[in-house]
């Protein structure tokens, strides 16, 4: 007689609750399943969200899961109309959404079987397929009861297959038609016409004027407006505007440079509700800008990184608004610690602050930053060239920091120890830092325990001890980026291996890392997705192997210089859910052990690989891996000798040195 099992005492509404609370761990709620045959069938009826691997998980799938409400077939790529089909009738009476964007396979027949009888269907993703045209188009305006659209790049759709859409689909509330060139004012006039209810529209990159934003600025309801690259609109254009929309929250108008401060002004005539305004690459920051800003008590968010003539306009700006939350200022030349400390200074509940590559502020803007705005959470400065090392010592106040970019600063471990105090920090970005040692990263292992991306991007001087520190002190890191450092040994893997949410890891360039020290990674850190193993030459087959014996999650790898053969590349084709793969200058690599790895590899989405196998390759096997929708990319690539990558990381290095014994005389 079987022992009874307790867990079936326990309430349903419990055991879903612990099973919502496992849906972080992509492995947990299977290990759930396996725990007995209730869990199993309450795993089985309780999952609404399925992301499949391959498309022939999909049968087996459709019989366990029964109540599925989102499928995410973007990891196949092959789905057809026969695969459309299929699951159109295993989940007829349950799917409201699904992510088409990457497949590549499936025609209007397949969509018009979704259509019909998925009947309950809100939302469809059918973007980056530019050979879908209105035919296809056609066939999911029959899915009348749709919310959210995006046809993204759906580059074949023309202003007929659009009026199909808005003529059934009047529901529609999301809609993104983001580079359809073929649709013209007329198509998107059409849907903000039919589709009332529309919230969020987005328009970029189509060749559209201000002829169709008449009726887009009638809907009641629109929240969201992006016009990215919509070079047809322009400032004499707008000023004729009479429609305003009360409604709308966020403005995006980044690239769309024959717009000015006028422009703006028509676009936004009665938009008092307007919290985001993004105008990123697109224009001349004036004065005249500052004062259209003042119509928005309620703006919190200005993106203006990219533009030009910023000297006057940002002091303006500070005047303007003072309620702002986010500010990007990244790559704007005439940022300096004058226009910004007043404008810091007027926006103290401020939290999201980019001035990357602002290389004229100075170290006296630090402390005007840190003493106003005490709520950041955020702040990105790479390549604040003029900051030294002194200026980092206030960032210590800003105690909510979150996230925080320092890459090709001068930041020292005295600045690393001030940084420790942000507690919270859970992204610190340190890449070419070469004033940084192990000692520095001690201080941020020793507080900084919620990080979780780490990036030391050539950083010469950290060594096993610092990456050692920081793996024992930051259990929860899921990125690591430790590329170009010769100082690494398989010994900071080997601890990098305890910090098991690892998914992305970069160890491009490191010389000393060998196929034991990767196999303590992949043996240990089972969501790992994304591996650069570049220029790590003592990578070969053995690790491969591990590789394929550990690592079912990986997706993405890159493996050039190394010294696989044939046999480690046949061994990834075992890896499921292997998307992307990039391998240069292996000399063990032949023709026929490509070929194997392309017929092997079903998941493979996209490959680069040396121009001279091109030719190599049988011309079926091509049309094969087209049919199959893997992009393979075949390039020229240099050979990269690396004694001179060396040699021009010492000079670099040299330099920094000199430079900061130029800046403190």
């Amino acid at each position: 007689m079987e022992p009874p099992n307790f867990f079936d005492l326990l309430a349903k509404d419990l055991l879903y609750a612990i099973l919502d609370h496992l849906r972080d761990d992509p492995f947990a709620p299977k290990f759930f399943s396996q725990a007995c045959k209730s869990f199993y069938a309450l795993e089985s009826t309780h999952r609404t969200a399925l992301k499949p691997r391959r498309l022939d998980f999909l049968p087996r799938a459709s019989r366990r899961y029964p109540s599925i409400l989102h499928l995410d077939l973007t990891l196949c790529p092959c789905v057809d109309d026969f695969a459309l089909k299929a699951l159109s009738l295993a989940w007829r009476s349950s799917l409201r959404s699904l992510d088409l964007s990457g497949c590549r396979l499936f025609s209007h027949v397949g969509l018009s079987a979704l259509a019909l009888n998925c009947t309950y269907l809100v939302e469809v993703d059918l973007s980056n397929r530019p050979d879908l045209t209105d035919v296809a188009a056609k066939a999911i305006a029959e899915a009348v009861n749709l919310e959210r659209l995006r046809l993204g790049r759906c580059k074949g759709i023309t202003d007929m297959g659009i009026g199909c859409i808005a003529v059934k689909c009047g529901r529609l509330r999301n809609v993104v038609l983001r580079w359809c060139i073929r649709v013209t004012d007329f198509g998107a006039g059409l849907i903000a016409i039919k589709c009332k209810e529309i919230r969020s529209l987005d328009l970029s990159y189509m060749p559209i004027t201000e002829r169709c934003l008449n009726h887009i600025l009638q809907l009641e309801h629109l929240e969201d407006l992006v016009l990215e690259h919509c070079l047809g609109i322009e400032d004499h254009g707008l000023a004729t505007l009479q429609a305003n929309c009360k409604s709308l929250k966020m403005l995006n108008l980044s690239k769309c440079q024959n717009i000015g401060h006028i422009g703006i002004a028509s676009l936004t005539n009665g938009a008092q509700n307007l919290e985001k305004l993004i105008l990123s690459s697109s224009l001349v920051v004036t004065t005249d800008l500052a004062k259209c800003l003042q119509s928005f008590p309620r703006l919190q968010l200005v993106k203006l990184d990219g533009c030009l003539g910023v000297e006057s306009g940002l002091k303006a700006i500070g005047y303007s608004c003072n309620s702002l939350k986010e500010l990007n200022l990244s790559k704007c030349v005439g940022v300096t610690d004058e226009n910004l400390s007043f404008l810091v200074k007027t926006n103290k509940n401020l939290e999201k602050l980019d001035i990357t590559c602002c290389r004229t502020l100075t170290p006296e803007f630090i402390p005007n930053l840190t003493n106003s705005c005490l709520r950041l959470t955020s702040l990105r400065m790479e390549s604040c060239s003029l900051i030294s090392r002194e200026g980092f010592l206030f960032i210590g106040q800003c105690q909510l920091l979150e996230e925080l970019d320092v890459t090709d600063t001068e930041i020292d471990d005295i600045g690393l120890c001030s940084i420790s105090r942000c507690t919270k920090l859970s992204s610190l970005k340190l890449g070419i830092c070469l004033m940084i040692t192990d000692k520095g990263l001690k201080h941020i292992a020793n507080s900084c325990s919620e990080l979780k991306n780490l990036d030391l991007y050539r950083s010469s001087r950290i060594t096993d001890e610092g990456i050692i520190a920081i793996a024992l002190g930051c259990p929860s890191l899921t990125v690591v980026n430790i590329a170009y450092n010769s100082n690494i040994t398989d010994s900071s893997l080997a601890f990098l291996s305890k910090c098991q949410k690892l998914r992305t890891l970069e160890i491009r360039g490191c010389p000393h890392i060998s196929p034991q020290g990767l196999s303590n990674i992949v043996a240990r850190c089972k969501n790992l997705e994304t591996l650069d193993l570049k220029k790590c030459r003592k990578i070969n087959d053995a690790g491969m192997i591990q590789l394929a014996q550990h690592s079912q999650s990986l997706k993405q790898i890159k493996l050039s210089y190394c010294s696989v053969t044939d046999v480690g590349l046949i061994a990834l084709a075992s890896i499921s859910c292997l998307r992307y793969i990039s391998i240069f200058h292996v000399e063990g690599l032949t023709s026929n052990g490509l070929v194997a790895f392309l017929l092997a590899c079903q998941s493979l989405t996209k490959a680069k690989f040396h121009a001279c196998f091109e030719s190599l390759i049988p011309q079926q096997i091509l049309k094969y891996m087209e049919a199959r929708g893997c992009v393979l990319v075949w390039r020229e690539k240099t050979f990269e000798s690396s004694w001179y990558l060396l040699a021009i990381s010492a000079l670099y290095f040299q330099l920094v040195i000199c430079r900061n014994r130029i800046n403190h005389l």
